[in-house]
């Protein structure tokens, strides 16, 4: 006994081949959102990355300056000015590091970028 023809008008192969085809949209679909979170997770972490850099920049220009100022005036016994002045370099140094680092292109500009 031969097992019958499975021809492409059989009813019984057009419900298997439209059932497989419906189960590989869905583990498409499910692929698309597994990699769009995952992109969304590298942007949020390195938007994060970025944040985290300027404020450090910031801080440690304050700092250092007010430190460099702090013992130069114990050292020259010039008791607040060196501290102000190196305060305020200090300050100017890390908010042109913060701006620079603003300034500078990234990768995810180029891509998300409206084409002309």
């Amino acid at each position: 006994m031969s097992e019958p023809d499975k021809t492409p008008g059989d009813p019984e192969l057009r419900t298997r081949l439209e059932s497989l085809s419906a189960a590989l949209r869905q583990t498409g679909k499910a692929e698309e959102a597994k990699v769009e979170a995952e992109n969304r997770d590298k942007v949020l972490a390195g938007a994060m990355s970025s944040g985290f850099r300027a404020a450090t920049d910031l801080i440690g220009g304050v700092i250092a300056g007010g430190l460099i100022g702090y013992l130069g005036d114990r050292w020259l016994g010039t008791s607040p000015f060196l501290l102000i002045a190196f305060l305020v370099i200090g300050t100017i140094a890390g908010f042109r590091s913060v701006y620079r680092l603003g300034a500078r292109p990234t990768s995810g500009r180029a891509q998300n970028a409206p084409k002309d």
